[in-house]
């Protein structure tokens, strides 16, 4: 299979071999069991930076599935090796450009990209010490706006959104989603990068 084009730090675009994937349509694939930072996000640039580097448009890239071929979005979720053998999932875990995130029934590579994570942070690399911790803060701040109660945000207010993906599905970025959403203090999918409780409202 070959790579045509990279969209973010987590999912890329390639030509199938006419067996897992069309040889004749574009594939969005998804890696699977891991989370980039999604776009205007801290370390994003860096997150697509480094998956570019590990896969460039225009070299091959073996693929492995696991029990689920496809997200609700219409996304391949698999895992894959570059040209000179590089377990990328893994790589970007350990490198510190993706968190590892387990989306069962797909856990097949799950201890060894975990473990990758667990090397990033006890090191501090990459977004484990370039980025704020994304845990809510302890201090007298105000609290964030809840799913239902969202402030004005110029001509959104965020009353009339849907509400956004929740947690437990594959990671989902703001390409997948038709417009913007309302999310929760929790923001699982991190769609909200001004923190203004609506995320994919161009921030």
């Amino acid at each position: 299979m070959v790579v045509l084009r990279i969209i973010d730090g987590d999912t890329i675009e390639v030509r199938g071999d006419g067996r897992l994937l069309d040889e004749n349509e574009p594939t969005r694939v998804r890696l699977l069991a891991i989370d980039a930072p999604e776009q205007g996000s801290c370390f994003a640039e860096e997150a697509t930076a480094r998956i570019s580097a590990l896969l460039p448009p225009g070299s091959r890239v073996r693929v492995e599935r696991d029990v689920e071929l496809t997200d609700r979005y219409d996304r391949h979720l698999l895992y894959l090796w570059s040209e000179d053998g590089t377990f990328v999932n893994e790589s970007l875990a350990r490198s510190g450009h993706a968190e590892a995130v387990l989306y069962p029934p797909n856990d097949k590579y799950w201890p060894r990209i975990s473990r990758a994570e667990d090397t990033a942070r006890t090191t501090g690399a990459g977004l484990w010490s370039a980025c704020p911790p994304t845990t809510p803060s302890t201090t007298s701040t105000p609290s964030p706006p809840t799913s239902t109660t969202l402030p004005a945000s110029d001509d959104t207010t965020g009353a009339d959104l849907p509400n956004g993906p929740p947690a437990g599905v594959p990671d989902v970025d703001c390409r997948d989603l038709d417009g913007p959403v309302r999310v929760g203090p929790d923001d699982p999918h991190r769609l909200d990068a001004d923190g203004d409780g609506i995320g994919c409202d161009g921030n």
